[in-house]
């Protein structure tokens, strides 16, 4: 399949440039199997030398249709930079929100370049939420960081063509999009200008790009006519007999790799026409490499190479394509003689992999752990096998890591497996498998890196790594790969998973938001566990002046390894409001563990691990309540249950699968998730027994849904229509238009001081038309924009209510804002009696 061989056709320059090798020699991923026309595909991009860099801002933004035509299709280096890590947006398949969504999109990219054969890379720019305009963008982040950034890349990949996916006209889109418009094209200047970011100088040159381009299309053209004719057109719906399918039917299959934003799609077939518009630098000449040189006539002396591998091409039998081999290190031979630039070194590389393709050599770096600790034993088997006659040998094995190298010298006979083992210790100050753009903590729009050789990277270089030379017929070959571990799953057969090392212990708060309602005591509970090892100790809790705890110290007696032990404490707050953070620390003989371990584990994309410090944020308020049961409803993932437990309200998990009235009995309020109209495949079979409920005395609340691929047309009792209106501006005035309703009044009366601290937006989907048996409670608006009356409506049914509501609970709830606590809690007791009341 296309989707494995691809990933390693092209050499990230900043993938290992900081790496140093052991065997001194310049070290190409390892390569995965391929047929005989797959290889010959691979001589074709060997034959060509061009480079595309498409730019965006968020996971999802990229043509995946344009991306595998040029990477696949002309066999262009292609590479999509996202500004952003999506970290801010929704999560379709989990909890995961912030830095952990961050984590599962950048993997998701990852998988996705995996299948249409473009490399990926990153800003340090957050994706700090909807943003309506550029300027409001660049307040945000760090504008020129994040265009020092792009320079890096562009100095480092060297394209010839920069594609932007938007433009560079304002209100059109999305703030985040417009921006990487504006600083793809500063940076196309500046990656020229050796007076720009000059301290990237030390390790690249300056480039110039032949032009910038947008891919546009008549979307971005909704109001006013499209004339294509105006635009350079290029068909993309290419059928690629090699690799047996269209470019656009790869990008279909690309695209369905984002998995938490609900983009799984049908394979598009048949021709897709894709449209440029010249933005800046060479003018367009029917089409967008005009002018650029993609042969090897653009590196110097390179006849002699250009001749040999024409000839290889030519004579490739793909039914055996180890009789290439000679030839190919023949070519090889003329690639090492050319003066050492950045294209002969990547050629190179992209040959080394054929020869070992051509020979079907298949190379592992094992270990005997699936998770270590650093300082114990290490047992790593390097396992070879040649499916070829060619002449081959193991010499050497390296493993940065414990500084260790050997030249084991075995032969490689046809088709059998060799393996060569390395026992060592992990070297004890081996640095935990955190993502590097989340070692420090950053600003609200920028992630803190400051090692000049991690920006721009996708994900960390692997720290277990190893490297192995093979001598092919006296060419020497060396193979970089991680050092990986091997299960068997007897439902799903051989799986590959990363080796990781973790620390003994990890400390964790049961809820990162603890509430401490009407200034009382309250238990917290913290959950120890024993990674990898059998652990004991004293736990503590650090709290801040004024708080206090009982007990001062938990004696945690031994949890044998791969357990776990929750431990409780009472903490008393100050009375007064605040939000502080609570710690917790496990001390033990062999040294203290503060950090929580979140590892996320989605069949579609790797093992990813994300630590953050052990505490919770505690939050001291005063919030009373009506009625003691809610119901919720799942929609696209959210934590918004615990956010209800912890106002002291039972919360019962409800489930679209077989839902009635019965199901209902004693609940006071059902809350129905985030998305669900879009999400949940019944919905629409259960929307009138959730009417009837709120006729019936009850109260249905409603979080936001998108307009779009709603599975209902039942959204309320009585008429409403759901639009894209959005306040992004957290601080938004709020103008309250109903003060005197429940809402406002009880059993918490709403002041101007509960829309304070609220984080990233105030809502998001507002409806924009509604009957009037509802009654807006709020009026908000961005800076400059028409007031939005639909961010939350309230209608009485029956003898209950039914609320639908835009505002963004499930982003304020868990990060602990106190007012939107109280306002929750408000719509919660709607309809109950006060003799329920709690808190009062």
């Amino acid at each position: 399949m296309p989707s494995d061989l691809f990933r390693n056709v092209s050499c990230c320059l900043l993938s290992l440039a900081s790496s140093a090798s052991l065997l001194q020699a310049q070290a190409v991923n390892a390569p995965e199997p391929q047929t005989g026309s797959e290889i010959l595909w691979s001589l074709q991009k060997l034959d060509t030398l061009g480079r595309a860099l498409y730019v965006a801002a968020h996971p999802d933004d990229e043509n995946t249709n344009l991306i595998s035509y040029l990477s696949l299709g002309r066999k262009y280096d292609t590479a999509y930079l996202s500004l952003t890590r999506g970290d801010g947006g929704q999560n379709l398949i989990g909890p995961e929100l912030r830095d952990e969504l961050g984590v599962i999109r950048t993997q998701e990219l990852l998988e996705a370049r995996k299948v249409d054969g473009g490399q990926q890379f990153f800003s340090r720019a957050k994706d700090f939420g909807f943003s309506k305009h550029p300027d409001e963008t660049f307040r945000i982040w760090d504008r020129e960081q994040v265009l020092a950034d792009t320079v890096w890349v562009i100095r480092n990949f060297q394209p010839d063509v920069l594609i932007t996916r938007f433009g560079t006209e304002p209100g059109r889109t999305h703030g985040h999009h417009t921006a990487s418009a504006i600083l793809a094209l500063e940076a196309f200047e500046a990656a020229a200008d050796a007076e720009r970011f000059p301290e990237q100088l030390q390790y690249v040159d300056t480039w110039q790009a032949k032009r910038v381009v947008w891919n546009t299309s008549s979307w971005f053209f909704r109001e006013n006519d499209f004339d294509e004719e105006k635009y350079t057109r290029i068909d993309v719906g290419v059928f690629d007999p090699l690799l047996g399918k269209s470019y656009n039917e790869i990008a279909s299959a690309s695209r369905s790799k984002h998995l938490s934003q609900g983009f799984g799609t049908s394979i598009d077939r048949g021709s897709r026409i894709e449209y440029f518009q010249h933005l800046v630098g060479a003018p367009v000449e029917g089409d967008i490499f005009s002018g650029v040189d993609t042969t090897w006539d653009r590196v110097e002396k390179s006849d002699t190479v250009q001749a040999k591998l024409t000839q290889v091409i030519k004579e490739f039998d793909v039914t055996s394509p180890s009789d290439s081999v000679g030839a190919l290190l023949d070519l090889r031979a003329a690639i090492e003689a050319l003066p050492e630039t950045e294209w002969s070194l990547r050629k190179r590389a992209e040959l080394d992999q054929i020869v070992l393709a051509s020979m079907g050599v298949d190379v592992r770096a094992l270990s005997s752990d699936h998770y270590i600790r650093n300082g114990d034993a290490m047992r790593i088997s390097v396992e070879l096998i040649n499916r070829s006659q060619i002449p081959a040998r193991l010499v050497g094995v390296a493993v940065p890591l414990i500084d260790r190298a050997e030249n084991p010298e075995l032969d490689l006979p046809f088709n059998e497996r060799i393996s060569h083992t390395i026992t060592a210790h992990v070297p004890s100050d081996t640095p935990l498998p955190q993502p590097y753009w989340l070692e420090k903590a950053g600003t609200l729009g920028m992630f803190d890196v400051e090692d000049q050789l991690l920006i721009g990277k996708a994900e960390n270089d692997p720290a277990f790594y190893a490297e192995v030379a093979i001598e092919v017929m006296d060419s020497s070959i060396v193979v970089g790969l991680p050092i990986q571990y091997r299960d068997v799953d007897p439902a799903k057969g051989e799986t590959i998973r990363p080796v990781l090392n973790l620390p003994s212990a990890s400390v964790e708060f049961s809820n990162p938001v603890s509430l401490f309602p009407n200034y009382e005591s309250r238990q917290v509970e913290v959950t120890v566990a024993a990674l990898l090892d059998d652990v004991s100790g004293q736990l503590t809790l650090d709290l801040p002046e004024g708080w206090s705890v009982e007990p001062t110290q938990i004696e945690v007696e031994r949890i044998r390894s791969g357990g776990e032990r929750s431990y409780v404490f009472t903490v008393t707050p100050r009375p007064v409001s605040e939000e502080v953070s609570l710690t917790a620390r496990l001390s033990t003989l062999s040294g203290a563990y503060d950090k929580s371990v979140a590892q996320i584990e989605y069949e579609h994309i790797p093992e990813q691990t994300v630590f953050a410090s052990a505490a919770t944020s505690a939050v001291s308020l005063e919030v009373a309540r009506l009625g003691q049961r809610v119901g919720y409803l799942p929609g696209a993932g959210d934590v918004v249950p615990a956010s209800i437990r912890e106002i002291g309200f039972d919360v019962v998990e409800l489930s679209a699968d077989g839902f009635n009235l019965n199901a209902l009995e004693g609940i006071d309020t059902v809350v129905v998730g985030i998305r669900a109209y879009n999400t949940v495949e019944n919905i629409d079979a259960i929307m009138e027994d959730l009417f009837r409920f709120s006729e019936e005395g009850g109260t249905v609340i409603v979080q936001y849904n998108t307009n779009r691929g709603l599975k209902t047309d039942k959204l309320a009792p009585y008429p409403i229509s759901i639009s894209r209106d959005r306040v992004t501006d957290e601080f938004a005035q709020v103008r309250v238009m109903a003060p005197e309703h429940p809402v406002m009044t009880t059993p918490n009366r709403i002041s101007a001081r509960d829309f304070d601290s609220w984080t990233q937006e105030r809502g998001l989907y507002f409806p924009n038309s509604w009957d009037d048996a509802f009654v807006p409670i709020f009026s908000i608006s961005d800076p400059g924009e028409p007031a939005s009356d639909g961010s939350l409506l309230v209608a009485e049914h029956g003898e209950g209510y039914f609320v639908y509501t835009g505002i963004s609970w499930f982003r304020q709830l868990p990060a602990g804002v106190p007012g939107a606590y109280r306002i929750f809690a408000n719509l919660l007791s709607l309809g109950h009696d006060r003799s329920s009341s709690e808190g009062l």
